[in-house]
């Protein structure tokens, strides 16, 4: 009986085997196609000049000569303007024999750049390598981004969706810098006893949170609260369009013994740059 298994077992490697020899030697047509992902996404940030994307090509096998391989726009797809809103850098490339891949750098526009996602669709175009049936289409979406540190502007900011506050007041955001990777705003007066709300930011994700903190009003034998929403939804800003939208939950309880008197549920506050 193990005479029997092994020779079975030697059967199982020696057809693995030969058809991992198989594979080695194809030499079948070579086959353009995206080979590292058709779709991607990126960010250009303001300020900081143009964004270089690099898009990958390859070949099923090793090309036995020189061939010329071109990345071209499908426009019917596109939401974009070549020359306005983006290069390709290399828009034809040489692949010499014996490579398989390559690689095009298109460069993202600062100028063209907007908040709302703009889209690039590509396709490869070769007079000497058949495209293959697959990964023949590469969609490029990116998104404009500005700096946290473009958020705060003039500083004036109007509460243009009021829940707690009123609408249509102004108050006056600052910021005060990123520590350990956290930055931190005040807006000036906000609360109710008007002292300011303090609110803490990733510089990198723009996720906004609200510290527990007292609005400073009395109600229902406490004192009125707040803090981030309890639905899970999040707080953020847009550094481009200067619009702080908080999400947060307003609650009573008592300051000494830290028991909750109720809740009056989770409410926005929207802030926009003037």
């Amino acid at each position: 009986m193990k005479k029997i298994a092994f020779l079975i077992l030697a059967f199982v490697v020696f057809f693995i085997n030969s058809c991992k020899d198989e594979a080695q030697v194809y030499d079948g047509e070579s086959y353009l196609h995206f080979n590292k992902g058709t779709r991607s996404e990126a960010v250009v940030k303001m300020g900081s000049g143009p964004t270089t994307v690099g898009i990958s090509f390859g070949t099923a096998h090793a090309l036995s000569g020189s061939a010329q391989v071109k990345l071209v726009v499908d426009t019917s797809l596109s939401t974009v303007v070549e020359g306005t809103d983006f290069q390709i850098v290399n828009q034809n490339q040489t692949v010499n024999a014996g490579k398989i891949d390559g690689q095009f750098q298109v460069k993202l526009l600062e100028a063209g750049a907007t908040v709302d996602p703009k889209v690039i669709v590509f396709k490869l175009q070769s007079s000497s390598i058949a495209n293959a049936s697959f990964d023949q289409v590469y969609t490029l979406t990116y998104t404009k981004a500005c700096p946290s540190s473009s958020f705060v502007g003039n500083g004036v900011f109007k509460n243009t969706l009021a829940s707690w506050g009123t609408a249509g007041v102004n108050y006056t955001i600052q910021d005060l810098g990123v520590v350990n990777g956290v930055g931190t705003f005040k807006v000036i007066g906000f609360m109710d006893d008007g002292s300011d709300l303090t609110l803490k930011y990733n510089p990198d994700t723009y996720v906004v949170t609200t510290p527990e903190q007292s609005l400073g009003s009395a109600a229902n034998g406490g004192i009125n609260y707040m803090k981030d929403a309890v639905d899970g939804s999040k707080s953020s800003f847009n550094a481009c369009t200067r619009i702080l939208k908080l999400r947060v939950n307003y609650f009573v309880k008592n300051p000494t013994t830290g028991a909750s008197l109720g809740s009056y549920g989770d409410y926005d506050e929207t802030f926009t740059g003037q």
